[in-house]
């Protein structure tokens, strides 16, 4: 996997090299005049900073400089927050919120970053391309620069000695989470899914993903009904998931987050070896 150019120190220089742009991305555009021979102006060229990129230079200022890390997949820099735990596990712990302002929002996936690390899971919590809505076609170029993201995110992982990752998916992150728990079966152990609407996982996926060895913790709502669950574990067990996969209620509001996280986290200390 190739290595992540991703120090301190470089990340550092991209949020000088970003933040200069702030004034640029805070209008609509720069306009710059080009003449011709004769002096007269011919058009008005006008360039931007990329929404998400703007997006993400403000949410840079809002958050801990020190657990900032700044990665590049190729083509932009996207932004990320990473703690490594005192004594860190093998595995870590990838984080894939569907919103890059869920980096500083109180939810799951945040206490998941901020918790796992005290009991010796390291945490990535990184920034995805916005998905498409459901009744929207995915963008082919959004969803290959997410698998690019991921992949990137999980080389600064592996540079930094983990040996595996288990990834967390929401809703809309979902399909993104278990394509890369397929394509890098070899650097995925675990998948979680939280609140991910079971019609949206097909049979041949979750085929797919039980042949990669993947340990699933799938976290549902409260409200699911009991023919619900049902349903969603008989899918699992067609798709070939035995003793790889674990079904857990969350319960309603701030206390569904805590007991979700200590679920979490419990699922990983059983699961996996630390070291």
């Amino acid at each position: 996997m190739s290595q992540s150019n991703s120090t301190l120190i470089y990340s550092a220089h991209l949020i000088l090299l970003l933040a200069s742009l702030t004034a640029t991305a805070n209008e609509i555009a720069t306009e710059a005049e080009q003449h011709d021979e004769t002096g007269d102006t011919l058009i008005l060229e006008r360039t931007s900073v990329p929404p998400q990129q703007n997006h993400m230079i403000s949410l840079a200022a809002a958050l801990e400089p020190n657990e900032i890390i700044w990665l590049d997949e190729g083509e932009e820099t996207f932004i990320t927050l990473y703690r490594p735990a005192l004594q860190a596990a093998q595995m870590a712990v990838v984080l894939m919120p569907d919103s890059i302002h869920k980096l500083a929002q109180r939810s799951l996936m945040r206490q998941l970053y901020i918790e796992l690390p005290m009991t010796g899971w390291s945490t990535l919590h990184m920034s995805l391309p916005k998905s498409a809505e459901k009744t929207e076609t995915p963008n082919e170029a959004q969803e290959a620069l997410a698998a690019a993201r991921i992949a990137t995110s999980i080389g600064f992982l592996f540079d930094k000695g983990m040996r595996s990752v288990a990834l967390v998916a929401e809703n809309h992150s979902a399909q993104r989470a278990i394509q890369a728990s397929i394509s890098q079966a070899d650097a995925t152990s675990g998948l979680v899914l939280w609140r991910v609407d079971r019609h949206g996982l097909s049979l041949p996926q979750l085929k797919s993903l039980a042949q990669s060895q993947i340990t699933v913790l799938d976290v549902v709502d409260h409200g699911i009904s009991a023919t619900e669950k049902a349903e969603r574990v008989r899918q699992f067990n067609l798709a070939g998931f035995a003793q790889n996969y674990r079904l857990i209620t969350s319960p309603q509001g701030s206390a569904g987050i805590d007991h979700t996280q200590r679920r979490v986290r419990d699922w990983l200390e059983t699961r996996f070896k630390k070291f």
